[in-house]
């Protein structure tokens, strides 16, 4: 690892710094996470903003299932299907869902 002092006095670096990306299922039965292992065509179950169409999931991508439905990530995040927040239990949520 290649490190050296910048002029405000914080190390910089030339690798890449990610955020942690860690999703959470807050109610996990009857879900499973899957990889789309080839290039077949199956489709996310929901659309995304604006759209009229439903996007295909693509090779390699990791996906959510529920039944015969199929949910990208993003989709599965935006209506709050996975969430960020490692707390998710301290506040409860809607259970209601799915």
């Amino acid at each position: 690892m290649n490190s050296e002092i910048s002029n405000n006095g914080q190390h910089e670096t030339d690798e890449p710094v990610f955020d942690e990306l860690r999703l959470y299922l807050p109610y996990p039965d009857g879900w499973t996470a899957y990889v789309k292992p080839d290039s077949s065509k199956e489709y996310c179950s929901f659309r995304n903003p604006g759209e009229e169409f439903f996007h295909l999931l693509v090779k390699g991508e990791i996906y959510l299932a529920f039944g015969d439905e199929r949910y990208c990530l993003n989709c599965a995040q935006r209506h709050e299907v996975v969430t960020t927040n490692r707390l998710y239990w301290k506040r409860g949520g809607r259970s209601d869902q799915f």
